[in-house]
């Protein structure tokens, strides 16, 4: 096993459910399998506020506290609305550069990649984002890639972004890959329908291109890109 033992997803208020829950869902999975055959992986579902927090559509999850001082082998940065208020927090920004300083993984899709951004640990790198944030992220002076991605794994960065979240699922089986092996992603994919679905892209450190209706999004970006990533 890779030497990623401890991994974080960190929730905040108004956090996004899918863009949350899918991939912790996932890395359980991993957890569960690995402990069968004697290997261990922590998953913790935290925050910097600890117990209950309400996410983006109203659901209420139970959180575990994180201290600021604490560090893991992979943080992982969800989006959804209250990413905006993420991307203004110092504490969730000095726990981003803290774990990008000290060489560990740093995660994050949709609305976190712009809380990551935000942190500035994605200074001259090229990364993906979700539709709605990539024309602000551009203005902000942000190298995002084009054509637009589904997800990016950078190992020499330890960096990974992913769009939005129907992009979710496959690619953390991706991020599984590069941390796990093959062989084990490949398992979950299947068992999880995954693999059935989007086939061998899951495997790539890059996802497949998206296939983005540039009117549609210019819309979505003039209504909700500063509810994402407001000003300063």
């Amino acid at each position: 096993m890779s030497g990623i033992n401890k991994v974080l997803f960190l929730a905040f208020p108004n956090v996004g459910e899918q863009d949350l829950l899918a991939p912790w869902e996932l890395f359980r999975a991993l957890a569960y399998d690995l402990g069968r055959s004697g290997e261990q992986l922590e998953v913790t579902l935290g925050s910097l506020e600890g117990g209950t927090m309400t996410t983006h559509m109203g659901a209420q999850i139970h959180t575990e506290k994180v201290n600021p001082e604490d560090r893991y082998d992979l943080l992982y940065i969800p989006g959804g609305i209250g990413g905006g208020a993420a991307s203004h927090d110092p504490q969730i920004l000095d726990l981003i550069r803290a774990h990008h300083t000290e060489g560990r993984w740093v995660a994050a899709n949709c609305a976190g990649v712009g809380v990551v951004f935000r942190s500035g640990i994605l200074q001259g790198t090229r990364f993906q984002a979700a539709a709605v944030l990539g024309r602000r992220l551009k203005e902000l002076g942000a190298d995002v890639a084009e054509p637009r991605r589904a997800w990016s794994l950078l190992p020499d960065a330890k960096i990974f972004t992913a769009g939005g979240a129907a992009t979710v699922h496959p690619s953390t089986i991706a991020l599984i890959t590069h941390l796990y092996g093959e062989d084990r992603a490949r398992t979950l994919a299947a068992t999880w329908d995954t693999l059935p679905l989007h086939g061998e892209t899951l495997f790539n450190p890059e996802g497949p291109l998206t296939n983005d209706d540039d009117t549609f999004v210019k819309g979505l970006q003039n209504a909700m890109e500063k509810v994402f990533l407001p000003d300063n």
